[in-house]
């Protein structure tokens, strides 16, 4: 609801491309009643939209959402097809691969801190976790597996630290359901072996340099991984979200936090000028090369963009001013002026039903002052009119009638 007629900091920024659409505007007729309704209508479609598509099929966005969340945890990061692979390591053989080492909290701490020393300190090789456990949050996660990276950093006082990854992709074709499992890819991330049961990525690349390929069984023990497919998880948990009541809520709330501009009544009628004349500090060019303002040139934008408009500033909570402005607003618009409404203040206990009686009482669409527009009007009391006359920019204060 903030008003879209800031034309003066367009006018500012824009003065010179917008001099021909300036006239043309000068020239058009004011914008018909059904512009008003659609205004209106579009205001009211935004209150019940339906879902985005991000929420009804969550499977990618649910990868997005969940890197996004765990951007912030130090030496955590979340791989997935939105991320290059990491840079490949080169063996004494020249042959570049990377080991993806796919482990679960099952393993136990003292087994995961094992791993996490072994991957200290090498680009090429990374651990990855499928997800967090069911009704986890991925704080809690982060937080624990922090907590372990300390604990190893101090058995083998060093500051390296490894790779961790949270991708549930590496376990999911073929299905792994067995950690550890190691996975050599080459640069190009094709695999070109795995082994379970082995925690130790420097065997996986030895029995590669020496020609051994594919899966190469189960060498150890194993355990079975206990946390589920992360993007299986976020949409399990996004499905049992009642949205409706959330966009609600929000709705509900937005009256709560919204600030409003604590204004005076006018007890006098009052009306001051404001001179919007600019010194153009340097020449302003068009693209080809011609100058159109000269540096030093006085330019008054009322000249160039017209203010066909009036803005009517009042306290949506004074009855009076609502029917006075509306009154006013109405005359307006027959005079060939368009009326444009902003509210100071609104009934905070009405909510949506207080704006929206309001905006009927208007017969036209309602806007909250922003601080910037009243500081650029320089609006003190209300109810207050913004209009343009001889060449300037008149704001005129009235004493609402009884």
């Amino acid at each position: 609801m903030r008003c879209s007629e800031c034309w003066l900091a367009a006018s500012v920024l824009g003065l010179v491309v917008c001099v021909g659409a300036a006239c043309a505007l000068a020239q058009s007729p004011l914008p018909e009643t059904r512009l008003r309704d659609e205004a209106v209508r579009l205001q009211e479609q935004a209150l019940s939209t339906p879902l985005p598509a991000w929420l009804t099929q969550p499977q990618g966005a649910a990868a997005d959402w969940s890197a996004e969340l765990l951007q912030a945890g130090e030496g955590i990061q979340l791989s997935s097809a939105l991320r290059s692979p990491p840079e490949p390591a080169v063996t004494p053989q020249g042959r570049e691969l990377t080991v993806t080492i796919l482990a679960s909290r099952a393993l136990g701490e003292a087994q995961l801190r094992d791993l996490f020393a072994q991957a200290a300190g090498r680009p090429d090789v990374r651990i990855v976790f499928r997800g967090v456990a069911p009704g986890e949050s991925l704080g809690a996660f982060i937080r624990e597996i922090h907590a372990l990276l300390r604990q190893a950093r101090r058995e083998t006082d060093s500051d390296a630290v490894p790779r961790i990854d949270i991708d549930p992709h590496p376990f999911q074709t073929p299905l792994v359901e067995a950690a550890p499992t190691l996975i050599a890819t080459d640069g190009a991330g094709k695999e070109i072996a795995r082994v379970s049961g082995i925690s130790r990525p420097d065997w996986l690349l030895e029995q590669v340099g020496q020609g051994r390929c594919g899966d190469l069984g189960v060498r150890g023990s194993t355990v079975a991984i206990t946390e589920p497919d992360l993007i299986v998880e976020l949409q399990r948990r996004l499905s049992g979200i009642d949205w409706n009541a959330r966009r609600e809520a929000a709705l509900a709330r937005y009256w709560e936090q919204a600030t409003f501009a604590e204004l005076p009544v006018a007890d006098r009628p009052h009306e001051r000028r404001l001179d919007l004349t600019l010194v153009a500090q340097a020449d302003v060019t068009l693209p080809d090369g011609s100058t159109v303002i000269q540096a030093g040139e006085h330019v008054d934008p009322l000249e160039i963009l017209p203010f066909r408009q009036r803005l009517f500033v009042f306290d949506a909570t004074d009855p009076r001013q609502v029917a006075e402005v509306a009154r006013r607003g109405a005359a307006s618009r027959t005079e060939g002026r368009l009326p444009l409404y902003l509210a100071t203040r609104l009934d905070r206990a009405a909510g949506w039903d207080g704006y929206r009686a309001v905006q009927a009482a208007l017969h036209d669409p309602l806007y909250l002052l922003t601080p910037d527009v009243q500081h650029r009007f320089q609006i003190e009391r209300v109810p207050a009119v913004v209009e343009s006359r001889d060449g300037f920019l008149v704001v005129a204060e009235w004493p609402p009638e009884d």
